[in-house]
């Protein structure tokens, strides 16, 4: 028979135990959501899409009478985002067999085996149909049409194309301009100059952009089948061409916004200092398009795309 002290001594150790087991399942949670939240996060690409909502509210901004935000005006936006979210599920589903190809995309969910197929083409399609139903039921036919046309053009023919031609560039240029338009028309305002103008300057980004991508990973595009520039024509002339292009046509909207009213000369001149901070970057990428020099001209790309959203942001408040 124990001794009183021996019976406490047990108990002190088994209550010592279950501390221990019990903080051990606490982590073991806490990891689990953490992992859980991470994987949804990849699978709905959130930065991407943060990215895109954040470019539609500049547009209805830059298109809004007032700053006053109703209800209808809000639901149109979450029936966007449902068309748009399921666009880029379906995206994946169909990349699937590509993405297991290239390392930086083999980790995703599907490709991956952590989540399946199946499952995400019905969650994809789910998503579209419940925006699309939205939409309609909110009686904006416009908008509705313009938000089936940009999932159309990404899931439908952008997304194919990228295996068969370097024409996928200016077409996924479209489609990544396309949030500018769809938050202008959720208040209505297609005919605002400056909704446009946004337009157009975030078409143009996309090209110096894409082409860094295309040859920081122009191995792993090349062995996935992707017929980006750098792997369509391995002479690099196309990609310089993409690149100058958009370089060109930055500068050419901003002249060309002054002439017609879409900005002011305050405006055309930070817009002009931005393609400037871009210009250094993309000579030195043109010149050897290599590793470096294509990170470089990415990371360029996307402080630049940023600033110009605050821009736009900025003069909408002031204007």
């Amino acid at each position: 028979m124990s001794n009183p002290g021996e019976r406490l001594a047990n108990t002190v150790v088994a209550m010592g135990d279950k501390s221990r087991e019990l903080a051990r399942q606490n982590s073991a949670s806490e990891v689990s959501i953490v992992g859980w939240l991470r994987e949804w996060g990849a699978f709905l690409r959130v930065r991407i899409l943060f990215s895109i909502v954040a470019t539609m509210v500049t547009g209805a901004a830059l298109a809004a009478e007032s700053a006053a935000v109703d209800g209808t005006i809000a639901a149109k936006l979450v029936f966007l985002i449902g068309i748009i979210v399921g666009a880029v599920i379906l995206n994946q589903v169909i990349e699937s067999e590509s993405d297991r190809l290239m390392p930086r995309t083999s980790r995703r969910p599907i490709p991956a085996g952590r989540m399946r197929r199946s499952w995400a083409a019905v969650a994809g399609a789910v998503l579209t149909l419940a925006g699309t139903l939205g939409l309609l039921a909110s009686g904006d036919i416009m908008l509705t049409v313009l938000g089936l046309a940009a999932w159309a053009l990404y899931v439908a023919i952008y997304t194919p194309l990228k295996k068969k031609t370097s024409w996928q560039t200016p077409i996924g240029a479209v489609v990544g301009a396309a949030p500018v338009v769809l938050g202008a028309g959720l208040v209505d305002g297609y005919h605002v100059p400056q909704v446009w103008t946004l337009f157009t300057l975030i078409f143009f980004w996309q090209f110096p952009h894409a082409m860094a991508i295309a040859t920081l990973y122009r191995d792993q595009f090349s062995q996935a089948g992707i017929q980006v520039a750098p792997v369509a024509d391995p002479s690099g002339r196309l990609m310089r061409l993409y690149t100058l292009a958009g370089l060109a046509g930055l500068q050419l909207c901003v002249i060309g916004s002054v002439i017609w009213g879409g900005i002011n000369p305050l405006m055309a001149g930070l817009l002009t200092i931005g393609t400037v901070y871009l210009t250094l970057p993309t000579l030195t990428f043109l010149r050897d398009p290599n590793q470096s020099s294509g990170r470089r001209l990415m990371r360029h790309t996307l402080v630049y795309l940023f600033l110009l959203i605050l821009a736009f942001a900025v003069f909408r408040w002031f204007h």
